[in-house]
């Protein structure tokens, strides 16, 4: 059974305390970090009551700000057991998007990365852990709602327990390269996966990885021979499920995220695995 945003609120509360204190940051904060309650609704008045105004500041409190997904960009999503995926990724995963409990090995960009971990985020809760390059900005700019993200960029000797405990907190959850976790560890974190529901996507190599992507080639745009700016990118990503699709496909990077490459003039199809009921068909190359 899918949990509530009150359960989910409540449990990525425990687990960013549990992180902080795992990660030795308890000890050196001045207060306890605490993130803002779910509002709650108002207790029902009694006959005698008399009937009070509002109070100004939560009369004037503005609405929250929604964030919808820019059209077609992502793939599946939902209170259901899958979770988006880019568009233009879509051919690496099952037809509902990223399932639930699974983990998905992705090398080579940074931004291919967090472009996947906000998709999945949607309006849910998201964590990085062992990433202490990534920038907040950067994050942002690819999607993620930072209010909802959990971050423990160096977990120390005790990553084993803040990983487990962010597990417990978010929806999805990226890991870096983080040599603090044993075989034995990532057995176990998968299963933990499992039982909680969590996806997790890791940058270094994930024994059983349901989903393994790899950034190839890539050019940026914008620039020249020292001058202009960068303003997007192309990449071809490689991948290969455990469901049997396998293949490239080029996309390109930009301030909407991923997207197709316009250009499809030489493209080919990609030899793939024997199909399996309910893939997807074969990703296409570019050349």
């Amino acid at each position: 059974m899918t949990a509530t945003h009150a359960d989910r609120m409540a449990t990525a509360r425990r687990a960013l305390e549990r992180a902080e204190a795992a990660a030795g940051l308890r000890t050196r904060l001045a207060a306890p970090l605490r993130l803002a309650p779910a509002s709650a609704p108002a207790p029902a008045p009694t006959p005698d009551a008399a009937p009070s105004q509002p109070p100004a500041e939560a009369s004037a409190r503005p609405a929250a700000a929604a964030h919808p997904a820019a059209p077609g960009s992502v793939i599946g999503g939902g209170m259901s057991e899958h979770l988006p995926v880019p568009a233009v990724l879509a051919g690496f995963f099952p037809a509902d998007g990223l399932r639930r409990g699974s983990v998905v090995q992705v090398g080579g960009s940074s931004s291919l990365l967090l472009a996947l971990l906000a998709a999945a985020q949607g309006e849910g809760w998201a964590g990085l852990a062992a990433l202490p390059d990534v920038g907040l900005q950067a994050a942002a700019e690819a999607g993620l709602a930072l209010e909802r993200a959990l971050l423990v960029p160096r977990p120390g000797p005790e990553a084993a327990s803040v990983v487990g405990a962010l597990v417990d907190g978010v929806d999805v959850l990226a890991v870096g390269d983080c040599r603090a976790l044993s075989a034995r560890d990532r057995r176990l974190l998968s299963a933990r996966l499992r039982s909680r529901g969590a996806v997790l996507l890791s940058t270094a190599h994930w024994p059983g990885a349901d989903v393994v992507l790899r950034a190839g080639e890539a050019r940026s745009t914008g620039v020249g021979k020292g001058w202009g700016r960068v303003t997007g990118g192309e990449v071809t990503v490689h991948g290969r499920s455990r469901s049997g699709a396998a293949g490239r496909v080029r996309v390109s990077l930009g301030p909407a995220g991923l997207g197709p490459v316009a250009d499809r003039e030489h493209a080919t199809p990609v030899a793939a695995p024997q199909p399996v009921a309910g893939a997807r068909p074969p990703l296409q190359a570019v050349s």
